[in-house]
């Protein structure tokens, strides 16, 4: 793997299959979700239908169009919803062997360290307690209005640890999503294959670099291994 020429003064991780093993059923998720987007009057192909929480974001316009506090009660329950199936996976979930020498190895070496989820702060918590005094900030879903790949969460990470050049920030992930989200504000990015991404997929989405785990990292950022 060719070294990162220039060190990137930031790395912003993706969660879930990026520093933990997650095994969400999303199938299930959205299955729950379109079957509560048809209980309030909304045919499925009037959807775009894109990812789940996009899916909630359109169905709430579409049914508050004709009723604001239906379109708030279907939202909140909505979101119960995927955050019970978050929460399940949650209780079998474990993080991947070494994320912890790394994020340590980042923070001597003086590199600001940002998480950014589309999961939801209680199922983080669930498996990494302490991940805010392993980073320097962290940005569940519950904490932001739009999430990646919209370019406000990963704007907002960059704000909030003051990096005012993108190109100077490494996104680091597991899905098209956050290859997606990185490359929109010109950030070098890197996917890892610890989720179901194939190599190819990362080279057709256009990562800069594809890492067979995310501890893989400190090998192109420093030359060596985490401890």
């Amino acid at each position: 793997m060719t070294a990162i020429a220039s060190r990137p003064r930031a790395v912003i991780f993706d969660y879930d299959g990026t520093l933990v093993r997650l095994n969400i059923d999303f199938v299930g998720m959205r299955q729950a979700v379109e079957k509560l987007v048809v209980a309030y009057g909304i045919e499925l192909h009037a959807l775009r239908r894109s990812y789940v929480l996009e899916t909630i974001d359109e169905a709430t316009e579409l049914i508050s169009n004709k009723s604001s506090p239906k379109g708030s009660a279907f939202r909140r329950k909505a979101l119960e919803l995927v955050t019970d199936y978050e929460v399940e996976a949650a209780k079998g979930g474990i993080m991947f062997p070494g994320v912890l020498g790394m994020l340590k190895l980042l923070r001597k070496r003086a590199l600001k360290i940002g998480v950014i989820t589309r999961n939801c702060d209680k199922a983080v918590k669930m498996v990494f307690p302490n991940i805010e005094r392993f980073s320097d900030v962290y940005l569940p879903r519950d904490f932001v209005s739009r999430v990646k790949p919209h370019p406000d969460h990963i704007g907002l990470a960059l704000k909030e640890m003051e990096v005012s050049d993108p190109t100077l920030c490494l996104m680091v992930g597991d899905h098209l999503i956050d290859i997606e989200g990185g490359k929109r504000l010109g950030m070098k990015t890197a996917g890892v294959l610890t989720g179901k991404m194939t190599s190819q997929g990362f080279k057709e989405a256009g990562a800069d670099y594809i890492l067979k785990d995310v501890t893989a990292l400190t090998g192109i950022i420093f030359d060596e291994e985490a401890p």
